[in-house]
């Protein structure tokens, strides 16, 4: 576990949970765009007719992965509160651990021994919620990256499609696109986010 004596340590673990959160955002603005997009490339693959016939299941698929990812995301919006008070209790809880170590070591007394004791199971215990917090996240921060791995094989599979799509074919291109830089997008924040994880996790042990 970490040495919780070491203010600076947990300030600065409170700080990767902040961003973890806030990195939530660009997720799911980007699988907003992602489901727009479906929606922009079912119209233009009805436009296009038979010349598109093979794009329109691919929207289908845009969508659905996009909703998935917006659920994931959302979801992991909402623990974020969670997540955040639990951080802040750990940073309380630590230094006033770290205040009463200090304390134990100036004055020798059952009273001051109980106190510490006590300081050092809040402290634990905030640790504990902490790491649960963070294994619930993980768990869906990997759906969200298996998602993207499913958007990158549509990616591909779609610019195929679009060369068919004679007269269409540089939109329905444009949509392809799309995908596949909006899944690195979230790729990348997901790698981070998980990234962060691991750190904190290990930390809390």
């Amino acid at each position: 576990m970490m040495t919780l004596g070491d203010d600076a340590k947990v300030v600065e673990n409170f700080v990767r949970v902040a961003q973890i959160i806030a990195n939530l955002e660009s997720i799911l603005t980007q699988a907003k765009n992602l489901s727009l997009t479906a929606k922009n490339a079912r119209v233009v693959a009805l436009r296009a007719g038979d010349a598109a016939l093979g794009f329109k299941p691919i929207t289908n698929f845009i969508d659905e992965f996009s909703e998935q990812t917006i659920a994931s995301t959302t979801k992991i919006a909402e623990l974020s509160n969670q997540l955040f008070r639990v951080a802040h209790k750990l940073v309380r809880s630590s230094q006033y651990f770290h205040q009463m170590n200090e304390l134990r070591t100036l004055i020798k007394s059952n009273q001051v021994d109980a106190m510490y004791q006590q300081a050092l199971k809040s402290q634990r215990r905030a640790a504990s919620q902490l790491s649960l917090a963070l294994s619930e996240l993980e768990n869906h921060f990997e759906d969200i990256q298996k998602q993207m791995q499913s958007a990158e094989y549509i990616a591909v599979t779609s610019r195929v499609e679009a060369t068919n799509a004679g007269d269409f074919s540089d939109s329905l291109q444009s949509v392809s696109d799309f995908i596949a830089s909006a899944a690195k997008t979230i790729k990348t924040a997901v790698v981070y986010n998980l990234s962060e994880i691991h750190t904190l996790r290990g930390v809390l042990k």
